[in-house]
């Protein structure tokens, strides 16, 4: 079982297990981020781990996950993007991907936390575009950071409850991704909001230069 080989990992080498799985092992084990990061937060909470130190350990997992695909891309997505296009699952990834990229430009790979699958694809098409590596760093890792402070602060509050979450996975992570929509939609209108202000601005500007021109 995944959950079962996860929960051996975390508790025969803790932290640096932690760390590791969430670098390379959810490439191994499939079992969703959401649940095991609430998993590893209701553990805090119940003692079982400094909460300071899992967080920290599952956020530099992350990371290095995301990291690692980003230049996966940028090196090597040459040669695999030929395989994925065979592959009609990835396929359809590549599709959504490109579309969310052009659609939000970097911001995307703040959304793109958010959305299983998505997550650890559109590093690989971002750097497969040799995008650059800072605004890279800068999107994803904000995105990944947020993400990760509502699903590790959402499975701390649950604590006892997380036997329930397990019998209701689908339902928990549709709360999660509706938390995750409002959060993204927020974004999305705050930074229109910003756009709104500048455009504005440029039509004032605009009139005052044709005012004195008059």
């Amino acid at each position: 079982m995944e959950w079962e080989s996860f929960l051996h990992i975390l508790g025969q080498y803790g932290y640096p297990g932690l760390f590791i799985y969430l670098w390379v092992g959810i490439f191994i084990i499939p079992i969703p981020n959401e649940v095991i990061i609430m998993s590893v937060s209701i553990a805090a909470e119940q003692g079982l781990l400094n909460p300071g130190f899992a967080f920290i350990t599952a956020y530099a997992g992350i990371l290095f996950a995301i990291t690692s695909i980003y230049f996966m891309g940028r090196f090597t997505g040459a040669h695999l993007m030929g395989y994925f296009n065979r592959k009609k699952k990835f396929k359809r990834l590549i599709y959504r991907s490109k579309r969310l990229l052009n659609k939000y430009h970097a911001f995307s790979l703040s959304i793109s936390y958010f959305i299983p699958g998505m997550r650890l694809f559109l590093p690989f098409i971002y750097g497969f575009s040799k995008l650059s590596f800072l605004t890279f760093a800068l999107f994803s890792y904000t995105g990944a950071l947020v993400w990760l402070s509502l699903t590790f602060f959402l499975g701390y509050q649950l604590g006892d409850e997380f036997d329930r979450i397990l019998m209701y996975e689908k339902e928990a992570l549709l709360v999660l991704l509706v938390l995750s929509a409002l959060y993204v939609f927020f974004q999305l209108y705050k930074r229109a909001g910003i756009r709104g202000k500048d455009a504005v601005k440029e039509t004032g500007k605009h009139s005052l230069k044709q005012e004195k021109r008059a």
